[in-house]
């Protein structure tokens, strides 16, 4: 499609310049022996800490967490799925991950810092995955791409979801969510030219990237390198962008990154082998 080869070609450019480097990186770490089929999603929990959820070879939702230092190893849940998970914190050091069901309906688990919920299944026709963002003060919404081709989303209010709620459109994609920091999220779409559509419920999206806030007007944005299929990393400084640096790693999917507090980042990604790496910085 036209947007993506925009932005491919974008990185190529980006990638082939020179940059200051950014501060230090650790080291690629396992974060345990099981295989995924799907890129991963992360959301940060308690300070320092971090939530992160697949999909299995089993196609079942598998989860793990990060205590800062270490990896809890990966867990499968109950039910079955049919597209990569999307997983958000709902602002209070709990997170919610969510994905679509063999029926098309959605499922979604809650964690509550220490263990998860038997998944909450939700009725709902989807075409797409979900996307899952934010709305602050225990609340997290979900959307995804209807069977006509609209935007529906469902809102967890800390204890039951909402009904899916339809918002008109003719979308050829899943859409992409993201938190405005005030209580609405924002979800962009592409439509029938390509286009990029947006609506803001109650963030935004780029090819291959994820993004996480580390300070006030501060991101941190991770990237697959198009040209060496390795992690690529940016930080917005809050009056310019410091230059992408290659953190390495042979990859196959899109990098999930999810702020940690103390202005770090926690960034997983998925090796040629199905198995998910992490990395710490800035």
């Amino acid at each position: 499609m036209k947007i993506r080869l925009c932005v491919s070609l974008t990185l190529l450019f980006l990638l082939g310049q020179s940059h200051p480097a950014l501060a230090a990186w650790g080291p690629f770490v396992s974060t345990g022996a099981t295989t995924v089929n799907s890129d991963t999603s992360c959301a940060p929990t308690n300070a320092g800490q971090a939530i992160c959820a697949a999909r299995g070879f089993t196609n079942s939702m598998v989860v793990n967490q990060f205590n800062g230092s270490t990896w809890s190893g990966w867990a499968k849940l109950a039910g079955a799925i049919t597209s990569a998970p999307s997983c958000a914190s709902d602002g209070t050091g709990h997170a919610i991950c969510a994905a679509r069901a063999t029926n098309s309906g959605m499922v979604a688990t809650f964690f509550n810092g220490s263990t998860w919920s038997a998944e909450a299944k939700v009725k709902v026709t989807l075409s797409s995955g979900l996307s899952c963002a934010t709305l602050g003060s225990g609340h997290v919404l979900c959307a995804g791409r209807s069977a006509t081709g609209s935007l529906t989303s469902s809102v967890f209010n800390g204890s039951t979801w909402s009904a899916f709620d339809n918002q008109a459109a003719t979308s050829t994609s899943g859409p992409g969510c993201g938190t405005d920091d005030a209580g609405r999220v924002v979800c962009a779409m592409l439509d029938t030219s390509s286009n990029i559509i947006v609506n803001r419920l109650g963030g935004l999206i780029g090819n291959k990237g994820s993004c996480a806030v580390i300070a006030s007007n501060q991101i941190v944005c991770g990237v697959f390198g198009v040209t060496d299929s390795a992690l690529w990393v940016n930080e917005f400084t809050g009056t310019q962008w410091t230059g992408f640096q290659r953190l390495g790693q042979t990859t196959v999917g899109n990098p999930s990154c999810t702020a940690l507090g103390g202005g770090q980042v926690l960034c997983t990604v998925v090796g040629v082998n199905s198995k998910v790496s992490s990395i710490v910085g800035p």
